[in-house]
């Protein structure tokens, strides 16, 4: 048998190379046109992208409303984007834009201006109103800039105002908002604002309530679109009272003001968009952003980063752009994965149609090359991307040379016969191969309830780790003033602090467990000091979810022998367990009860049950009961440490359950009396 099979091995190997031979100048120039398809594809992408990258206008080419206006129309307009920014060489962020982190003082009064205006404040403030008029208007004569005009032309409206010279204060106050032309010249705060605020209440003392709407409109749009001029503090202020205003008076609203505040809260929604974006932008991208282009610091082409922010991928296209007055900025856009997907996909389709050259697209999990017997299988050629391989990394593009008549006369001639040969060697190593996937597979299914058990526990740390930082965030910073509020804070941060101790110590004891060293000290203790401690902790645990417990624990009982931590951990993961599958009853029984031989520790609640086949699962490492009826959290380790710790206390642990009707767990510890 064994000269059969060397035999027809070499025979075998030089029919190969004869194929071999015949093979290569046909996967040559399969080959070539894989490379030349490739750089087609490429081309599209990247005209396409580039194409989006040139129509973002470039700062300071246009008015800023105009500016905004095109960028949030790209975003959009444009399935390929998720978003987009703009920045200047010396990386200042034009677009997403944010607030201000404060108002520099953007200029003085000359002296001689200085002195009348401080008279006019002060004959202001006695209520010498006409007499502050005319320093105020002495002021004006003076040569000076838009801010010393406006700063005195507000001490004017401001008067006129409250001597209910409405006609006049209103045509200051339009003076004001016509001067200032969205520079928000001020100090403290810009008087336009203070225009449009004042201007609205004019026009409703003139009983013209259609014109304070439309001032109110103008005010409000004014808001949204320029927060990127004001502080934070002040943004939120006027545009709170100016939206309270107009939603009073909606039902005056004409249909044009109808339809105008509704553009207006749409672009509202924009803003806000733009500002978490900025967040985002700040902490993820700008250092990329800055990173490569000092790296880089020549690069005009368009480029591509692939960047991880937590479990998303994101996909970043970037350009130096100069315009027309030479000035270097940076211009980029966030891609939508699925679409770039789709839009390679499209652009595949379309060549194949121009072409016929059955050229199709290999996704990261599919197989490069595979040969076998069975004709409708493939044997493919492959070829990844170059320029664009962070666009679509692991994704190649193929040809199916089986496709070819030719090849495939010269496949038929040899597989068959190849196969022939060697199936029952092949029979032998599928058979052995099948045991070898089998033990796989189980540590596979091992590795999965680990992995579940990571994301589970890291998920149940997470939220009370970030409960605490926020609230001990807002006291640190002095948010919370009053003692009662202050109290309700350490409250909360007590219960989060409990329930991550809990999680830490069963992980901990877990983990000990599982590695042979963890030692429960034993002491004669009082079952009934221990239950009570329990029922502390669970109550502190679980303030918010009106839980109530019943027990009937007997206080007269002797001390036994056992590990007060132990008893502790367990009791307090049968209550836990308890209330996560309570269901509606929200009542859990808990009992003592104790001999000569035994004390036994039940925990019983109305709730969901389990499954007669499921019961004795529960108790193994990371195994959690699927309810489709019900998702709760958990680590699915609390049973498992329970039965470590009854076994180390030569006890056990016993359920009886019902699907529908509940479950009543005990736990069973051996005892030796004082």
């Amino acid at each position: 048998m064994l000269p059969s099979l060397i035999l027809s091995y070499i025979g075998l190997q030089s029919i190969r190379q004869e194929q071999n031979r015949q093979e290569e100048l046909f996967v040559q120039q399969l080959e070539n046109s894989l490379a030349l398809a490739i750089s087609r594809l490429e081309a599209d992408v990247e005209d396409r992208l580039s194409n989006i990258i040139n129509y973002l206008p470039v700062y300071n080419t246009m008015p800023g409303r105009i500016y905004f206006d095109q960028l949030r129309y790209a975003i959009n307009n444009s399935p390929l984007i998720d978003d987009v920014f703009t920045l200047g060489m010396d990386y200042r962020v034009y677009y997403p834009r944010k607030y201000l982190d404060d108002r520099i003082v953007q200029q003085r009064l000359s002296p001689a201006v200085q002195v009348h205006f401080d008279q006019g404040v002060a004959f202001e403030a006695r209520g010498m109103l006409e007499a502050a008029i005319n320093q105020y208007n002495e002021g004006l004569k003076e040569p000076g800039s838009a801010f010393q005009t406006l700063t005195l032309m507000n001490g004017i409206a401001r008067c006129q105002f409250k001597m209910d010279q409405l006609f006049d204060a209103r045509m200051s106050f339009r003076e004001i908002i016509d001067l200032d032309r969205g520079r928000f010249l001020g100090n403290e705060v810009p008087f336009v604002l203070l225009a449009y605020y004042q201007l609205a209440d004019i026009e409703l003392k003139l009983g013209l309530p259609v014109a304070a709407m439309d001032i109110k409109l103008d005010f409000y749009e004014l808001l949204v679109e320029n927060f990127h001029q004001l502080r934070f503090a002040q943004h939120y202020f006027y545009l709170s009272k100016i939206k309270e205003k107009i939603e009073k008076n909606l039902i005056i609203f004409s249909p044009a003001q109808t339809r105008r505040y509704l553009d207006i809260n749409r672009r509202s929604r924009a803003a806000e968009n733009e500002l978490l974006f900025r967040d985002f932008f700040d902490n993820h991208i700008l250092p990329v952003c800055r990173n490569f282009f000092q790296v880089h610091t020549e690069s005009t082409k368009l480029e591509y980063i692939r960047l991880q922010v937590d479990e998303d991928h994101l996909i970043i296209a970037m350009k130096a752009v100069t315009d027309e007055s030479h000035t270097k900025s940076i211009k980029g856009i966030l891609l939508n994965e699925a679409e770039i997907n789709n839009l390679l996909i499209s652009i595949l389709e379309l060549h194949n149609k121009e072409d016929d050259t059955g050229i199709f697209l290999l996704n990261p999990s599919e197989t490069s090359f595979k040969l076998t017997a069975d004709e409708e299988d493939s044997y493919l050629i492959t070829a990844g991307f170059l320029n664009t391989r962070d666009l679509f990394p692991g994704y190649s593009i193929g040809i199916n040379l089986l496709d070819n008549p030719d090849l495939e006369n010269i496949f038929r001639r040899t597989v068959r016969l190849y196969y022939s040969i060697f199936a029952a060697i092949i029979g032998v190593i599928l058979f052995g191969t099948i045991f070898i996937f089998r033990d796989i597979y189980r540590e596979q299914q091992f590795s999965r309830l680990k992995s579940s058990f990571i994301s589970n526990v890291s998920h149940e740390i997470k939220t009370p780790i970030t409960t605490i930082r926020v609230l001990a965030g807002n006291l640190a910073e002095g948010l919370i003033v009053q003692q009662e509020r202050q109290n309700a804070y350490f409250r909360l941060i007590n219960r989060e602090a409990e329930k991550l101790s809990y999680l830490t110590e069963n992980i901990l004891d877990f983990s000990s467990m599982e590695a042979r060293r963890k030692v429960y000290r034993k002491e004669f203790i009082s079952l009934y000091d221990i239950l009570q401690k329990v029922l502390r902790r669970f109550y502190l645990m679980h303030q918010k979810d009106e839980i109530v417990i019943h027990d009937t624990i007997p206080s007269n009982l002797p001390d036994v022998l056992a590990s007060p931590d132990g008893i502790e951990q367990a009791v307090l993961n049968l209550l836990d367990n308890a209330a996560k599958y309570s269901g509606k009853s929200k009542s859990i029984w808990l009992s003592l009860k104790q001999n000569n031989k035994e004390a036994v520790i039940s925990v019983l609640d109305k709730g969901i049950g389990i499954a007669k086949d499921e019961q004795q699962k529960i108790f193994e490492k990371f195994y959690r009961v699927n309810y489709t009826e019900q998702k709760t959290q958990g680590s699915g380790i609390g049973l498992s440490l329970v039965k470590e710790i009854a076994l180390l206390h030569k006890g056990s642990i016993e359920i009886e359950s019902e699907p529908g009707k509940g479950s009543k767990f005990s736990l069973i510890i051996p005892v030796n009396h004082v």
